[in-house]
């Protein structure tokens, strides 16, 4: 049952947030962070904990599609690579990772236009706390095509669990670009 568990949802921890947050959505509770395809133009905003698993990820795949992206972190330091596994599975994608570096959310320059999208609804409420803006954020997962709010950090996870979420990462890319 762990290893269920572990390669489908990355630790039991995330399988609670996963229910938790698929139940929230259910209610409507998370509606107003899916606002349908942006505009060809806009720059893509991709933001995770710690710029190294997802967001880059979700980075190379949106500019391979010929969008403008970018990502950043809210919980690193600047500069760092992005995991090991995360540079795997980019390229068996045919991506790069190789010179991406990450960057933290205070030390990045946001525009009026950006399409901020988040890994998690907790980082909802990081990033209201981190800046007052009007801007809208948008959850990666209620892109997918079994939307649900929450995509698990795999740092710490199995490798199983580590391509699932990549790939979840990949769907919801592909969703928001349309």
């Amino acid at each position: 049952m762990d290893r269920l568990v572990y390669e489908r949802f990355g630790s039991r921890i995330g399988f609670v947030r996963y229910l938790k947050y698929w139940l929230l959505a259910k209610i409507g509770s998370f509606r107003k962070h899916t606002l349908g395809q942006p505009d060809k133009n806009r720059r893509l905003v991709f933001i995770c904990n710690g710029n190294i698993c997802r967001s880059p990820v979700a980075e190379a795949y949106a500019k391979s599609l010929g969008r403008e992206a970018a990502s950043c972190g809210f919980g690193c330091a600047d500069g760092f690579p992005a995991d090991n596994r995360a540079i795997q599975f980019a390229e068996s994608l045919g991506l790069s990772l190789h010179r991406h570096k990450t960057r933290n959310i205070v030390n990045f320059e946001f525009y009026d236009s950006d399409f901020i999208v988040v890994m998690e609804p907790s980082h909802l409420k990081l990033f209201y706390e981190h800046f007052e803006r009007n801007q809208s954020v948008v959850l990666a997962g209620n892109y997918c095509i079994n939307p649900n709010p929450y995509i698990h950090d795999p740092y710490n996870c199995c490798d199983p669990f580590f391509y699932r979420c990549e790939c979840r990462v990949v769907e919801a890319v592909r969703g928001i670009c349309g």
